[in-house]
Protein backbone atom coordinates (compact mmCIF):
# COMPACT_ATOMS: atom_id res chain seq x y z
CA UNK A 1 0.00 0.00 0.00
CA UNK A 2 2.80 2.47 0.92
CA UNK A 3 4.63 1.35 -1.87
CA UNK A 4 1.65 2.91 -4.30
CA UNK A 5 0.40 5.41 -2.35
CA UNK A 6 4.34 6.76 -3.35
CA UNK A 7 4.32 5.69 -6.61
CA UNK A 8 0.43 7.76 -7.24
CA UNK A 9 2.28 10.64 -5.18
CA UNK A 10 5.55 10.82 -7.37
CA UNK A 11 3.40 10.45 -10.39
CA UNK A 12 0.85 13.81 -9.44
CA UNK A 13 3.76 15.44 -8.33
CA UNK A 14 5.75 15.21 -11.77
CA UNK A 15 1.71 16.37 -13.32
CA UNK A 16 1.33 12.68 -14.64
CA UNK A 17 -2.27 11.32 -14.72
CA UNK A 18 -2.49 8.23 -12.58
CA UNK A 19 -5.59 5.76 -12.53
CA UNK A 20 -6.64 7.00 -8.83
CA UNK A 21 -7.07 10.68 -10.21
CA UNK A 22 -10.65 10.63 -9.46
CA UNK A 23 -10.51 9.36 -5.80
CA UNK A 24 -10.80 11.43 -3.08
CA UNK A 25 -10.79 9.26 0.10
CA UNK A 26 -8.44 6.20 0.52
CA UNK A 27 -9.71 3.69 3.62
CA UNK A 28 -6.28 1.39 4.50
CA UNK A 29 -7.56 -1.10 7.48
CA UNK A 30 -3.99 -1.96 9.58
CA UNK A 31 -4.61 -5.32 10.80
CA UNK A 32 -2.32 -6.13 13.38
CA UNK A 33 -3.31 -9.97 13.86
CA UNK A 34 -0.44 -10.50 16.61
CA UNK A 35 -1.00 -12.12 19.61
CA UNK A 36 0.72 -12.06 22.73
CA UNK A 37 -0.17 -15.37 25.06
CA UNK A 38 1.51 -14.86 28.16
CA UNK A 39 4.48 -16.97 29.39
CA UNK A 40 5.12 -17.96 32.51
CA UNK A 41 8.91 -18.02 32.06
CA UNK A 42 8.80 -15.80 35.65
CA UNK A 43 7.34 -18.42 37.62
CA UNK A 44 10.09 -21.31 36.59
CA UNK A 45 13.24 -22.22 38.36
CA UNK A 46 14.15 -22.97 34.70
CA UNK A 47 15.06 -20.66 31.95
CA UNK A 48 13.03 -21.41 28.52
CA UNK A 49 14.83 -23.77 25.90
CA UNK A 50 16.08 -22.35 22.72
CA UNK A 51 13.24 -23.01 20.30
CA UNK A 52 10.60 -21.60 23.29
CA UNK A 53 13.12 -18.30 22.83
CA UNK A 54 12.73 -18.36 18.98
CA UNK A 55 9.41 -18.20 18.83
CA UNK A 56 8.77 -15.40 21.00
CA UNK A 57 11.57 -13.14 19.22
CA UNK A 58 10.64 -14.04 15.97
CA UNK A 59 7.59 -11.59 16.00
CA UNK A 60 9.65 -8.65 16.96
CA UNK A 61 10.86 -7.35 13.73
CA UNK A 62 7.55 -7.99 12.38
CA UNK A 63 6.22 -5.53 15.28
CA UNK A 64 8.32 -3.07 14.15
CA UNK A 65 8.05 -3.10 10.33
CA UNK A 66 4.48 -2.96 11.10
CA UNK A 67 4.95 -0.05 13.59
CA UNK A 68 7.21 1.48 11.23
CA UNK A 69 5.20 1.13 7.77
CA UNK A 70 1.70 2.40 9.94
CA UNK A 71 3.89 5.43 11.17
CA UNK A 72 4.96 6.07 7.53
CA UNK A 73 0.86 5.73 6.52
CA UNK A 74 -0.07 8.17 8.65
CA UNK A 75 2.72 10.84 7.69
CA UNK A 76 1.38 10.52 4.43
CA UNK A 77 -1.85 11.07 5.83
CA UNK A 78 -0.41 14.00 7.70
CA UNK A 79 1.24 15.43 4.68
CA UNK A 80 -1.36 15.60 1.99
CA UNK A 81 -3.77 16.71 4.53
CA UNK A 82 -1.39 19.91 5.23
CA UNK A 83 -0.85 20.25 1.43
CA UNK A 84 -3.90 20.60 0.78
CA UNK A 85 -4.91 23.40 3.44
CA UNK A 86 -1.61 25.29 1.76
CA UNK A 87 -3.67 24.86 -1.56
CA UNK A 88 -6.60 25.89 -0.29
CA UNK A 89 -4.87 28.98 1.82
CA UNK A 90 -5.76 32.53 0.31
CA UNK A 91 -1.49 33.15 0.57
CA UNK A 92 -1.25 30.22 -1.91
CA UNK A 93 -4.39 31.17 -4.38
CA UNK A 94 -3.17 34.71 -4.91
CA UNK A 95 0.78 32.95 -5.75
CA UNK A 96 1.40 32.64 -9.33
CA UNK A 97 5.33 31.06 -8.42
CA UNK A 98 5.07 27.75 -10.45
CA UNK A 99 7.93 26.61 -8.05
CA UNK A 100 5.58 26.72 -5.03
CA UNK A 101 2.94 25.17 -7.11
CA UNK A 102 5.32 22.23 -8.07
CA UNK A 103 6.20 22.03 -4.29
CA UNK A 104 2.51 21.35 -2.88
CA UNK A 105 1.14 19.35 -5.61
CA UNK A 106 0.05 16.23 -4.15
CA UNK A 107 -2.80 13.75 -4.52
CA UNK A 108 -6.36 15.19 -3.61
CA UNK A 109 -7.24 12.45 -1.64
CA UNK A 110 -7.74 12.17 2.21
CA UNK A 111 -6.17 9.05 3.82
CA UNK A 112 -7.97 7.30 6.21
CA UNK A 113 -5.52 4.79 8.42
CA UNK A 114 -7.51 2.43 10.52
CA UNK A 115 -5.92 0.54 12.97
CA UNK A 116 -7.43 -2.84 13.89
CA UNK A 117 -5.45 -4.43 17.01
CA UNK A 118 -6.49 -6.21 19.91
CA UNK A 119 -5.04 -3.55 22.20
CA UNK A 120 -7.77 -0.81 20.97
CA UNK A 121 -10.39 -2.89 22.50
CA UNK A 122 -11.68 -1.55 25.78
CA UNK A 123 -12.74 -4.93 27.46
CA UNK A 124 -9.50 -6.50 29.25
CA UNK A 125 -11.07 -10.20 29.46
CA UNK A 126 -11.83 -9.61 25.94
CA UNK A 127 -8.84 -8.52 24.66
CA UNK A 128 -6.71 -10.97 27.03
CA UNK A 129 -8.86 -13.86 25.82
CA UNK A 130 -7.74 -12.81 22.40
CA UNK A 131 -4.28 -12.57 22.69
CA UNK A 132 -4.33 -16.18 24.03
CA UNK A 133 -5.33 -17.86 21.03
CA UNK A 134 -2.98 -19.15 19.24
CA UNK A 135 -2.27 -18.05 15.40
CA UNK A 136 -3.64 -20.63 13.65
CA UNK A 137 -5.67 -21.60 9.98
CA UNK A 138 -7.71 -23.10 12.00
CA UNK A 139 -9.54 -21.89 14.69
CA UNK A 140 -13.11 -23.07 17.21
CA UNK A 141 -16.14 -21.30 15.79
CA UNK A 142 -16.98 -19.80 19.10
CA UNK A 143 -12.85 -17.72 18.56
CA UNK A 144 -14.16 -16.78 15.34
CA UNK A 145 -17.19 -15.35 16.39
CA UNK A 146 -15.14 -13.66 18.92
CA UNK A 147 -12.27 -12.53 16.33
CA UNK A 148 -15.00 -11.04 13.72
CA UNK A 149 -17.09 -9.28 17.13
CA UNK A 150 -13.95 -7.55 18.21
CA UNK A 151 -12.65 -6.22 14.89
CA UNK A 152 -16.67 -4.88 14.47
CA UNK A 153 -16.03 -3.15 18.07
CA UNK A 154 -12.58 -1.71 17.26
CA UNK A 155 -13.37 -0.53 13.61
CA UNK A 156 -16.58 1.04 15.33
CA UNK A 157 -14.95 2.66 18.21
CA UNK A 158 -11.82 4.23 15.93
CA UNK A 159 -11.27 7.53 15.38
CA UNK A 160 -10.19 7.61 12.05
CA UNK A 161 -13.64 5.33 10.84
CA UNK A 162 -15.78 7.29 12.59
CA UNK A 163 -13.77 10.69 10.82
CA UNK A 164 -14.48 9.34 7.26
CA UNK A 165 -18.36 8.90 8.54
CA UNK A 166 -18.29 12.14 9.17
CA UNK A 167 -16.44 12.92 5.94
CA UNK A 168 -19.18 10.89 3.99
CA UNK A 169 -21.83 12.90 6.07
CA UNK A 170 -22.98 9.32 7.68
CA UNK A 171 -25.75 10.03 10.98
CA UNK A 172 -25.53 8.61 13.52
CA UNK A 173 -22.36 5.80 14.33
CA UNK A 174 -21.18 3.74 11.43
CA UNK A 175 -21.49 -0.23 11.75
CA UNK A 176 -18.96 -2.37 10.28
CA UNK A 177 -19.84 -5.45 9.01
CA UNK A 178 -19.20 -8.47 10.98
Amino acid sequence: MLDALEIMETLYSNGQPTPLDHVRRIVVFVVNSMSSPKTKWDQSESPPGTLQILMKSSGVPIDHYSYEATELLRDNEAQWASMDRLRRSPAFTASKDPDVATDVRTPDATIYAIDVSFNRLTDKAERDYLNELPISFSLPAEAVDRLRAAGATIINESPEFQRLLKDLGAKGRGRAAA
